[in-house]
């Protein structure tokens, strides 16, 4: 009889219940200590995870985070793309320009260290596997997973190989050496700890075989891993014979101690709860305790003597199988959370943050999923608080609507949370930089516990213009300089001068030298020059003189206030505003241009023309608008008279909902409205249902009568009713499989909670 056939019968007896379980072996608390976030909480966007093309777009994108109040943007910086060349051939040119695009919208930066591929996980919608030179640098057996079923996966180099720590040096030194001139952004830095970023194996993947809400599988079958595993026995135990005396057994070769054979049996028979699951558990999580400290000593070693910022890194949120009477937190287990505990004493040994997610979902404790996310929340949350280690939050799936964010509003407010990221930018912001409906929300129960930001010094330089397009190379003084050629000036109100107002946070002064953006310089013979907190004139020859210009009164008058606003149409999600021009002291040529506000938060800054369309409105709902002129000194104006504007009821619809019995773990419906026109393939992707076990969709088919569709998993197999496709009328309907279909929601005992 093998060992794990053994065990399990052995253990067969031993089953804990689920309460001991959650109160002993994960060392859970439901308790809570704090009822406010931290002091210091601030507000970050999860970035794309593709590659930005439409930087103007982008730039509208940050303009708008910036405005409703994020303060930083969350990048994954792809190793598969900066040394994708060769071993220690880095290109950054595509991140330089990207954090130039996030300094020049005024918000903060937080890189993400993404040491795993994209592709192959929940959401992922680009494909950037590591580097593929990475492979040479050792074995398969040492650098790849194998789960249990002999799948092998290589989304993340495996902990057990022992180059990681000379690999994640020399990309993190790279790092710091082209981004040291970025420091005044760069906010805080996170590390991705294996697949989809999360300190955990891999073991939910759906190329292996996965679908929710199976377990998982265990992912130490190498020969290296499995020699590890009993290294680190024979090391606890002395001797063969005391590991036999351990786990009760009559084993008569190292080589027979070995992870599970059957990870279901380990679970339904019992052998978890014996002391050879015990250590097996404990040992399966080490691993990532270790790795966790591989990476995050490099991490500091590289960034802190640069950066200076706060180091953190992710644990999954793995909710599923919590509560199942018979495989109890095997998931979790599967994928390396055995004792939240020590796992996160590990990030205070390691003086890392922890991030966690989940924070918009909700329990749902019946079969098949047994899914508690609320109550895991809850339980790390606690866990972290009685540590002392600061924990940020995200949420796992889109969140959308009052309830996700209210949801999160009580996680962050109850546990001292310091940060939250909500994944991710499209979610929140269109591609034309107009807000969803969902930005009020974030705003309302998320933005608005952030800490404000503290008093900054600022200096203001007037440039006489030497340089026709003048640049400004500069540090807050013994600061961190900016990448050369540095800030374009722009012209000032003040004729044949360029001006620029700079923030230098804590330092008195700023240190700058001037050039062309061509390598044309004036840095004043390599001595550069000084300037102090407040207003200079450089007049160039090397001479500074306090204030502006001399013999020159600057423009301190803003221009007038706009008047005649007025509506000018609307339609269910927009409105259309105008009104008179503004005038400016300079004779208008000094007029820079209109913000926007609308319920009193700017919606759009730097309209040139004396009208603005606003976008992604609510049908029926009521606004209130304000414009103010600013010119190009800066001056802004009051606000106009505020006018209110009702948008149009929405047009009636005819639309089809659809509940679809998941046939398809990750269905899509590639449909059209009879006789129009088709989707692109695969279609849309469909969302989880209230309804355990079903995904639906609502589709609007406009002026059909029927919807004509069919389902396929988004990986070229399909269910077309043998070719000829499914037809729905108006109203609800239920796919059961098999071609059936029946009126109405599907008839369940339950629904989800």
């Amino acid at each position: 009889m093998s060992l794990g056939k053994r065990l399990l019968k052995k253990g067969s007896s031993l089953l804990l219940s689920l309460t001991l379980l959650m109160s002993v072996v994960l060392g859970l608390s439901t308790g809570t200590t704090n009822a406010a976030v931290g002091t210091d909480f601030r507000v970050s966007v999860m970035g794309p995870l593709t590659q930005v093309t439409d930087w103007t777009s982008f730039r509208n994108q940050l303009q708008t985070l910036k405005s409703n109040g994020v303060y930083a943007i969350t990048t994954d910086v792809w190793w598969g793309i900066v040394e994708s060349a060769g071993d220690n051939q880095f290109d950054w040119s595509y991140y330089k320009t990207y954090a130039d695009a996030v300094r020049a919208a005024g918000l903060k930066w937080v890189p993400i260290m993404s040491t795993h591929q994209c592709g192959g996980n929940v959401g992922d919608n680009c494909n950037f596997p590591l580097p593929s030179w990475l492979w040479s640098k050792g074995t398969a057996d040492e650098m790849q997973f194998k789960d249990e079923a002999g799948f092998v996966n290589k989304e993340a180099i495996s902990p057990f190989w022992s180059g990681i720590s000379a690999q994640y040096n020399e990309l993190y030194a790279s790092f710091a050496q082209n981004f040291a001139s970025y420091k005044d952004i760069i906010a805080k830095i996170y590390l991705s700890g294996g697949p989809a970023g999360e300190l955990r194996f891999p073991s939910y993947n759906a190329a292996a075989g996965w679908s929710y809400p199976s377990r998982g599988k265990f992912e130490v079958y190498t020969d290296t891993a499995k020699q590890a595993f009993r290294s680190a026995m024979i090391s606890k135990y002395g001797s063969l014979s005391g590991v036999n005396s351990a786990w009760g057994l009559s084993l008569t070769s190292q080589s027979q101690i070995n992870p599970p054979s059957d990870g279901d049996a380990f679970y339904t028979g019992g052998g978890y709860a014996t002391n050879y699951g015990k250590d097996f558990l404990t040992w399966y999580q080490s691993v990532l305790q270790k790795h966790l400290g591989v990476i995050a000593t490099a991490a500091h070693n590289q960034f802190d003597s640069v950066f200076g910022v706060r180091i953190g890194s992710k644990i999954s949120g793995v909710h599923w199988q919590m509560s199942s009477p018979t495989m109890p937190h095997s998931a979790e287990q599967a994928a390396g959370y055995y004792d939240y505990n020590s796992l996160i004493q590990t990030f205070k040994d390691n003086n890392l943050d922890l991030t966690f997610t989940c924070l918009e979902m909700f329990d749902a404790g019946s079969a098949p999923n047994y899914s508690m996310p609320s109550t895991l929340v809850n339980n790390v949350s606690s866990i972290a608080n009685a540590k002392g280690v600061r924990i940020n939050g995200e949420n796992a799936l889109v969140a959308s609507g009052s309830s996700a964010f209210q949801k999160i509003e009580e996680k962050i407010t109850t546990y001292n949370y310091s940060g939250f990221t909500l994944l991710r930018l499209n979610n929140i912001v269109n591609s034309d930089g107009s807000a969803t409906s969902d930005m009020a929300l974030f705003k309302q129960y998320v933005i608005s516990h952030s800490a404000q930001d503290d008093t900054h010094n600022s200096v203001t330089v007037y440039y006489k213009k030497g340089y026709a397009t003048p640049f400004i190379h500069y540090r807050p003084a013994g600061g961190t300089w900016t990448a050369a050629p540095g800030v374009r000036m722009q012209d000032s109100e003040v004729s044949g001068y360029a001006k620029i107002t700079i923030d230098i946070g804590s330092a008195t002064q700023l240190e700058a030298c001037f050039n062309d953006g061509n390598g044309n310089w004036d840095s004043n013979n390599s001595k550069n020059y000084f300037f102090n907190v407040g207003t200079s004139t450089y007049m160039g020859g090397g001479v500074i003189t306090s204030g502006p210009p001399a013999g020159i009164t600057p423009d301190t008058t803003a221009p007038s206030v706009p008047t005649g606003l007025t509506s000018t149409g609307k339609t269910d999600t927009t409105v259309s505003l105008s009104w008179t021009a503004s005038t400016d002291n300079t004779g208008g040529s000094g007029l820079a241009g209109y913000d926007v506000y609308r319920n009193g938060n700017l919606v759009k800054s730097g309209v040139t023309a004396a009208s603005y369309t606003d976008t992604g409105l609510s049908p029926a709902t009521s606004y209130s608008y304000t414009v103010r002129a600013k010119d190009i000194a800066g001056n802004v104006s009051a606000g106009s008279s505020a006018i209110s504007v009702t948008t149009n009821t929405a047009p009636a619809t005819n639309k089809v909902t659809v509940y679809y019995k998941k046939g398809f773990t990750t269905p899509f419906i590639h449909y059209r409205p009879a006789g129009g026109t088709w989707t692109a393939v695969p279609g849309v992707r469909m969302q989880d249902s209230e309804v355990s076990g079903y995904a639906k969709i609502t589709i609007d088919i406009g002026t059909a009568t029927q919807l004509e569709a069919c389902f396929n998993d988004g990986n070229g197999n399909w269910d077309s009713n043998n070719a000829r496709n499914y037809f729905f009328n108006a109203g609800t309907w239920t796919y059961s499989g098999g071609g059936v279909i029946t009126a109405g929601a599907p008839v369940v005992s339950s629904l989800a909670a």
